[in-house]
């Protein structure tokens, strides 16, 4: 069988050959063409559209999306950190068929832990982008909190995803690495922004997050938990003629609920999202119960995703400093989605009065 290449260019008609028919797929390759994906660039790995010819016919698609870990060192010390590359692996082979939503079908899927390497090929779909800068009527709103109360229902403190090798939660050692960044850089990052929030609210998160971030991850290992996403706004949904379908599965874990919840309504906020979040939260509350979750109240939600904002606001401000420290201009659209999670974010400590639904 022919070795896994170390990038997207890589890639020989032999391999994924080898790949494909290791996955049941009889179709053998003769071409490929990598090309980038337009607007893409990532620190941790590669993302582009392979397009492939096929000796034969088949029902194979011709053009795929392919991921991989970038070979450098700084790629790997994240990767190493994160374990984004396992996860999403994990999330293919084990997961995919189950979750509620539509997700693209893997047709080559492979990770070796030793070396970091992977390769994952799925389903290029056609539609459109969602966009956190440009959120989508209220209706794909409800569909899409609808969907993830159902999963987190489906999975809730679930041995069938909880009990897996790569279901990594909040106590892995190497995601705590980041912490001195954050400490390191909160003090720049107030003085530069600092009417980002009320005062009142950042001298909350300092004191209980930033200088205390020990305390709150033992307080988060408390609480019931479920399969999240970990990154579940709209930049990472697609939107076909049969609906939105939902990537990057990077960065899934084990937490509680409300992490997923609050990044949603916050980054991906909208006036009239927010005018309906009430409404929005009980579509959430019904999934959850519908799926086996708890039957939580609309207070019992706020207080599970305002539980989420130390760790969400903070670290959206500290991207969004990297970005800006980095020379990105005001109209960069990275700078620009990182001011709006800021934004989004810190509405809604505000908006869920954090200071009053997180004890310290």
């Amino acid at each position: 069988m022919s070795q896994m290449p170390v990038s997207l260019s890589g890639l020989t008609p032999e391999f994924i050959s080898d790949r494909l028919a290791a996955g049941g797929h009889d179709a053998e390759v003769s071409g490929v063409v990598v090309r980038p994906l337009d607007g893409f660039s990532g620190i941790m790995g590669e993302v582009a559209v392979v397009d492939l010819t096929y000796a034969d016919n088949t029902e194979l698609p011709a053009a795929m999306i392919g991921k991989c870990p970038l070979d450098d060192d700084l790629a790997r010390m994240y990767n190493e950190v994160m374990n984004s590359y396992k996860r999403e692996h994990g999330f293919y082979r084990d997961v995919a068929d189950t979750v509620p939503m539509r997700v693209p079908t893997a047709f080559i899927n492979e990770y070796d832990e030793d070396s970091g390497r992977g390769i994952l090929l799925i389903e290029k779909i056609e539609g459109q982008p969602g966009d956190i800068l440009h959120p989508p009527a209220i209706a794909d709103f409800d569909t899409l909190v609808g969907q993830l109360g159902t999963m987190h229902g489906q999975y809730w403190q679930s041995p069938s995803y909880g009990d897996l090798d790569w279901a990594i939660d909040w106590s892995l050692p190497s995601l705590r690495m980041g912490i001195p960044i954050i400490q390191e850089n909160w003090p720049a990052l107030r003085a530069a922004r600092p009417d980002m929030a009320p005062a009142e609210i950042l001298d909350f998160f300092e004191r209980t997050w930033i200088y205390d971030t020990e305390t709150w991850l033992d307080r988060v290992a408390e609480r019931p938990w479920t399969m999240i996403h970990g990154d579940y706004e709209f930049d990472n949904i697609f939107f076909s003629g049969s609906g939105p379908v939902v990537f990057d599965w990077q960065t899934l874990m084990r937490s509680f609920p409300g992490g997923d919840l609050a990044w949603f309504l916050g980054v991906g906020s909208s006036d009239e999202s927010i005018a309906e979040e009430d409404a929005l939260i009980d579509t959430y509350r019904a999934a959850l119960r519908g799926a086996g979750g708890p039957d939580w109240s609309r207070d019992e939600v706020l207080d599970d995703a305002a539980a989420s904002l130390q760790f969400h606001c903070t670290s959206a401000a500290t991207s969004l400093n990297s970005v800006i420290s980095a020379g990105a201009p005001s109209e960069d659209r990275t700078r620009q989605r990182f001011e709006k999670m800021v934004s989004g974010m810190m509405g809604c400590a505000v908006r869920w009065n954090v200071l009053e639904r997180v004890v310290e």
